[in-house]
């Protein structure tokens, strides 16, 4: 290939990825959430990417507003008998309440978990809790709720996750990517 050639080819490559930019700035770009006004995360956007302390405030609206189930996934639950006001507490008690309520509850916890405390509340209060598998660890953060809104990152329900830790997160609105994960749920609440 002469050297007219290659750069044609390459002029050609780079317009194609340039525009191919622009396009997806129209066509896959997730809608901008201001997070100092968390209500505006249940109007239905796409995404929502939220870090570190906004996870509480996410959470506490999200499952407050749950309608028909909530599945979760979850690595570690700590429940904080010192600490009855801490925020881990409030989403634990906001999940019993939701489950009174007649939402479809069901949580599926890692077998390792190091303080039981939260599964003993939550099954002593109704809520159908399982411990997965002794063949594989169960790392994942998931929440599926009302089989719409995925919740998925890297926060464990711990006060170092929602205090200290840099985390990571992101609410995803779409029924298909939530019917997905809810197969995945399935699966592993028959493993378990």
């Amino acid at each position: 290939m002469d050297t007219g050639a290659r750069i044609s080819s390459s002029v050609v490559f780079f317009i194609g990825v340039f525009l191919g930019g622009i396009l997806m700035l129209f066509y896959v770009t997730p809608t901008i959430i201001d997070m100092s006004r968390p209500t505006e995360i249940l109007s239905e956007s796409n995404i929502v990417v939220f870090n570190d302390r906004e996870y509480f405030e996410i959470l506490d609206e999200l499952i407050g507003s749950a309608e028909s189930s909530i599945h979760m996934v979850m690595f570690e639950i700590k429940y904080y008998d010192k600490y009855p006001n801490s925020d881990v507490n409030q989403l634990v008690e906001r999940l019993i309440e939701r489950n009174s309520a007649g939402v479809d509850v069901r949580i599926i916890v890692d077998q390792f978990l190091t303080d039981s405390r939260a599964v003993e509340i939550l099954e002593k209060t109704g809520v159908d809790i399982k411990w997965d598998s002794t063949k594989l660890t169960t790392h994942s953060k998931l929440l599926i709720i009302d089989g719409r809104i995925v919740v998925v990152g890297s926060t464990n329900w711990s006060y170092y996750s929602f205090s200290k830790n840099h985390e990571s997160n992101v609410v995803i609105y779409d029924k298909e990517t939530a019917k997905k994960f809810e197969e995945y749920f399935e699966l592993v609440w028959l493993e378990s």
